[in-house]
């Protein structure tokens, strides 16, 4: 087997050497393994064909055969060198695209290509020499030329080297042949752009990167600010508070004759909008009732504005002015709602109607991630030792989304903040037992974040049923206790619009609005009831266990016959209850078999169904008398050691 180096000459490199600095390698032994690829093929998206350990890419009549794999996870200051094992048939050429920047878009991306020969099965290609190989590497694309249709390559593994005994560069290009990628030496944090929306009524910090020495000026709504670079090139000015606007305004920065200039912005309410793949999903698949689908559906709001964060994990926290080019702002458009979140969509569209100010929404959000990837290392540490952190986040980067997500986009003012998020701390009992510490330690740094009385609203889990027994209960309560621990801190119910079939269900709307309704009750002052009964009390009347409930509204209803209630005995075991609305605010539970019931517990399991709301519609949360005090004291939970 040979190895060829592409470089502006070949030259040969021996496999011993980049052997001793393997980062990590894929082979292809089943379709099982290659599942992570993605690529175009004969097959559907992500599965391949996988023979005599290749993974088998086949041409066909649109398009070179394709693979690409993003997310990598891998830094750029330890990746260095990358390895690609083949038998390339009749293939003439290989494209090899990758990303090295925080914010990887087309026009950043480099592109290498290079000759294929039958003789050679491997090739490594050296790529550290590039001015800015300094992040991570977020993205490997690998197009093969000249195939005819119905022939194959083979690919045997993909290995990622650190590349430290290699000296000599590769010759890269980006799209355009010979030219290099251009750091922009001005520039302001990620988040600051055309049309975006600042929040009103806080201090407004800008920041950015110029010249080291550089005096930066910022001129904003009547206000300059100038301030001296540091001796690493970072700046920031604060500016003072501004009253809502939909007055399109020009911000206008300058640092040493060169200039920047964002045009449109408004000032209103920005709210972050973070979770996994059930906050997301697009509006026209989660529709709301047909008497509002015009509304929602067909109108646009130039007001309403929402700005996407890449799904980046990392190792280490990412500086908030690291993207090299600004995110795009976007109002709400009714062409173009396939990029917006339904779940956000809902609820900014809520809140901007009923407020009628301008609103931002902030999307971080990563399917199936876990909650601690969404927490700092630090806080982590504060919470959970070494060996639980690995138990619960297994081979998951803990850590690494708020590092690539979060921190980012500190300090930019919020109003508030939304969360969407559980399904992933379900599948085992280290997951979602850590959940009550994980779920209030996420609240409370992010008000350590962006203020102490940060309002944050949760999404309590549907109704699923292929899950560990009883999992998303125990999830659900995390959430319950996590609101009625804690401060400022609202739940949306959903479990009665779910679907026990589907991890993704088509409620996105009633999602939304309900938290709407919680920001408009809790963050706005409206007097309306927006949160779902919750359980208050219990006592005991011989046989009987009366529960009493907070949140009814008008009055507690039952939906047919009331069901999944459940008591128990002094021995343990719980039986299933007759249940009857006892009143206004009460329902009383019994069961012949206990003569002296201890405790009582509803909808506790991972697909209940919704028997009892209050008369405005909301149903009763999930809940059980009993919950074990150690769990209470996981969610008031407090760091009892240095990070």
């Amino acid at each position: 087997m040979k190895t060829i180096l592409i470089m502006a000459l070949a030259t040969v490199l021996s496999v011993s050497a980049a052997d001793e600095a393997e980062r990590q390698v894929w082979r292809f032994r089943n379709a099982g393994e290659a599942s992570a690829w993605s690529g175009n093929g004969p097959l559907p998206h992500g599965v391949w064909p996988a023979r005599d350990g290749c993974l088998q890419l086949t041409s066909v009549a649109k398009g070179n055969p394709s693979m690409s794999r993003g997310e990598l996870m891998l830094p750029a200051e330890q990746v260095n060198v990358v390895q690609l094992q083949l038998e390339s048939g009749s293939a003439k050429k290989c494209r090899l695209f990758f990303a090295t920047d925080v914010s990887p878009r087309m026009n950043s991306q480099k592109l290498v290509e290079f000759e294929l020969k039958p003789e050679i099965k491997e090739y490594t290609l050296d790529l550290k020499a590039l001015p800015s190989w300094k992040n991570q590497v977020t993205q490997l694309r690998f197009d093969f030329l000249g195939l005819k249709t119905g022939e194959t390559v083979a690919v045997r593994s993909i290995k990622v080297f650190t590349g430290e005994k290699i000296s000599t560069p590769m010759v890269y290009t980006t799209y355009r042949p010979g030219e290099k990628p251009v750091v922009k030496e001005f520039r302001a944090g990620s988040l600051f752009n055309d049309n975006m929306v600042l929040q009103r009524d806080k201090p407004l910090p800008v920041w950015g990167r110029a010249k080291q020495g550089a005096a930066v000026t910022v001129r904003f709504a009547g206000q300059s600010r100038t301030t001296a670079t540091d001796a690493k090139g970072q700046w920031s000015v604060v500016l003072d508070a501004l009253p809502a606007s939909a007055e399109p305004r020009t911000m206008e920065l300058s640092a040493g004759g060169q200039k920047l200039s964002f045009t449109n912005i408004l000032v209103g309410d920005v709210w972050l909008c973070g979770g996994q793949s059930n906050m997301g999903g697009a509006p026209q698949d989660n529709a709301p009732p047909v008497e509002r689908r015009k509304e929602l559906l067909e109108t646009d709001y130039p007001n309403f504005r929402y700005v996407a964060m890449p799904s980046l994990h990392r190792e280490s926290p990412l500086p908030n002015d690291a993207m090299e080019e600004a995110l795009s702002w976007n109002s709400i458009r009714a062409d173009a709602l396939r990029s917006v979140s339904a779940v956000s969509y809902y609820f900014g569209q809520s809140v901007h109607t009923s407020q009628k100010i301008p609103i931002g929404l902030v999307f971080t959000i990563k399917a199936g991630s876990q909650v601690e990837q969404w927490i700092s290392r630090g806080a982590l540490r504060s919470i959970f030792s070494d060996e639980e952190v690995q138990n619960i986040s297994g081979q998951r980067l803990a850590s690494g989304l708020h590092n690539g997500m979060i921190a980012p986009i500190v300090p930019f003012p919020l109003r508030g903040a939304f969360w969407y998020q559980g399904e992933s701390n379900a599948d085992n009992e280290f997951k979602y037992m850590g959940y009550y510490r994980s779920l209030p330690a996420l609240v409370r740094e992010w008000r350590s974040f962006w203020g102490a009385e940060l309002p944050v609203l949760l999404v309590q889990l549907p109704a699923f049923e292929k899950y560990p027994t009883n999992s998303w209960a125990h999830i659900r309560e995390a959430q319950l206790l996590t609101s009625q621990r804690l401060p400022n801190v609202g739940l949306a119910v959903t479990f009665d619009e779910g679907d026990p079939t589907n991890l993704h269900p088509a409620n996105k709307y009633f999602v939304g609005t309900r938290l709407g309704n919680l920001a408009r009750a809790i963050v706005y002052g409206e007097k309306l009831e927006a949160s779902a009964p919750s359980f208050a009390s219990m006592e005991r009347r011989g046989q009987t266990l009366a529960l009493h409930f907070a949140h009814v509204g008008g009055g507690l209803k039952a939906r047919g016959a009331l069901t999944d209630f459940e008591i128990r005995g002094a021995d343990g075991t719980w039986q299933a209850a007759q249940a009857t609305l006892a009143g206004k605010d009460c329902v009383t539970v019994s069961c012949a078999a206990i003569a002296e019931p201890q405790a009582a517990r509803y909808a506790w399991k991972n697909d209940p169904v919704a028997t009892l709301f209050s008369d405005l519609g909301l149903p009763a949360s999930p809940f059980r008398t009993d919950t074990p005090e150690a769990l209470i004291q996981n969610i008031q939970y407090r760091a009892k050691r240095n990070p």
